[in-house]
């Protein structure tokens, strides 16, 4: 029936299968080693990293305060390397986070604290007035 014909087929499938694990599991060990080398902030005494705790009724660390059309970027970054600093920093940024712009008063009360980037503008807007009132 023409089974025998099979085998150099199989055995070609289990061949590809077993290097594509191979390079799976070598792509896995050089991405694991290139985040082991991510720099990170510790404590001097133990060399861990802080403990971020939020208080009850609190949801993010940091509020990142900017006017979108000078520095929703530069925002954008502040939060990626703060994240990558300090793993489990919970940071509000409006693109990922803002639901509804009139509870804006009510994410900045769930915030322990507020950066302001003051960029060009910052001072027109009137939502960055209103996050500075909040604070």
């Amino acid at each position: 029936l023409g089974f025998g014909k099979l085998n150099g087929i199989v055995n070609s499938m289990l061949v590809l299968v077993g290097v594509t694990v191979l390079f799976f599991l070598i792509g896995a060990v050089i991405v694991a080693r290139r985040v082991a080398m991510i720099p990170t902030i510790r404590i001097v005494s133990t060399k861990q990293p802080p403990e971020l705790s939020i208080v009850l009724g609190l949801t993010w660390h940091l509020f990142n305060s900017h006017i979108w059309s000078t520095g929703q970027d530069a925002a954008a970054v502040i939060k990626k390397q703060l994240m990558l600093l300090l793993p489990g920093v919970k940071i509000f940024l409006d693109v990922d986070d803002l639901k509804d712009i009139g509870a804006l008063e009510q994410y900045i009360r769930g915030t322990t604290m507020i950066l302001f980037f003051l960029s060009q503008g910052y001072f027109r807007s009137k939502n960055c007035l209103r996050e500075i009132r909040s604070s």
